[in-house]
């Protein structure tokens, strides 16, 4: 059973930390409506996020989730191989 010295700091801490995050939440909450988009800010903004033809030059490449054919098809084109594994995920099987 945890001491009472300890224990009625950290419940108090809790509690405190717990109220804070409360009322920063409301606090923030917006009073009113958003400002809506017209048609001709919304083409301009989604011009300027849309993706252009050679930016994202690696949605080019074919890309094989397995190890094992990747590497077959580099072995018999003589070419090396690049494995891309992001963080977050796990490697491909064989990796």
């Amino acid at each position: 059973m945890p001491s009472t010295k300890v224990f009625k700091p950290a419940l108090f801490l809790t509690a405190g930390t717990a109220g804070g995050l409360l009322y920063g939440a409301l606090a923030c909450t917006p009073e009113k409506e958003p400002r809506r988009l017209t048609a001709a800010e919304f083409e301009k903004l989604h011009r300027m996020i849309k993706r252009r033809p050679g930016e994202s030059r690696w949605m080019e490449i074919d890309w094989y989730p397995s190890v094992w054919e990747a590497r077959r098809k580099a072995a018999a084109e003589g070419k090396p191989l690049f494995t891309w594994a992001g963080s977050g995920s796990a490697p491909a099987p064989g990796c």
